[in-house]
């Protein structure tokens, strides 16, 4: 695992009250493509999540984020990433534009630069019919569009997904998973997801964690489910 990577983990190690959650975790993504992170609830897969976004501190081991260490420049870091938590807030009182336009700012954009980023971010993420609406009006499906435009409208090499299309109608995670297709051609996208039927139809590559261990990392197999209830 040597190089600039989108996203290397080497030895990690988490744990709580002297219960180990994750146990020396190593893998990288390389390239542009989508990885999806699978496990039973209880795996880990939200304290992996939270940890390489430097919401949790590591207790051993190394993260690396577009070449960069997280715990030596955890700013610089974090900028070379984007990250949509499971339960995303929404920006009471912002619309739509603004929100984006906060967080391409927060991002360290300016002027043009941040204009032209927002509006990239609404028609990839397909927002222009709600651009000028007030978040807490948006529908649970384009609430989850406009956290997907929020982790990319810097244009990051690693996108951090957690549930991306939890509780959306069928019609609206189609056009998710679609975005999220698409988002594999030009960033490394790791998707935390309990929903096996999506796997083939979004990602590349698959990691199994069970009991804070990685059990898989490889194509996407034949019989996904079989190795999911092996692993």
């Amino acid at each position: 695992m040597d190089g600039v990577f989108p996203l290397e983990v080497r030895g990690l190690r988490k744990g709580f009250s002297g219960v180990t959650v994750l146990h020396e975790i190593s893998f990288a993504i390389e390239k542009p493509q989508v990885v999806a992170l699978l496990g039973t609830n209880g795996a880990g897969k939200s304290t992996l999540m939270r940890t390489i976004a430097g919401y949790l501190p590591a207790d051993a081991g190394s993260i690396r984020i577009g070449g960069v260490a997280l715990e030596e420049a955890p700013e610089v870091a974090r900028h070379a990433m984007g990250y949509l938590p499971e339960n995303a807030p929404s920006y009471t009182g912002f619309r739509v534009r603004e929100a984006l336009r906060f967080t391409a700012e927060a991002q360290g954009l300016r002027g043009r630069a941040a204009a032209a980023a927002v509006e990239a971010a609404i028609q990839e993420c397909a927002l222009e019919a709600v651009a000028d609406r007030i978040c807490d009006q948006l529908s649970k499906g384009y609430h989850r569009r406009l956290g997907l435009a929020q982790a990319m409208v810097h244009r990051p090499p690693l996108l951090m997904l957690d549930e991306p299309t939890d509780g959306l109608d069928p019609i609206q995670k189609n056009a998710a998973r679609a975005l999220l297709k698409n988002l594999g051609e030009k960033h490394a996208v790791l998707v935390s997801t309990h929903l096996l039927e999506e796997v083939p139809m979004i990602c590349d590559r698959v990691l199994m964690l069970k009991d804070g261990k990685i059990t898989y990392d490889g194509p996407v197999p034949g019989d996904l489910e079989a190795k999911f209830l092996d692993s």
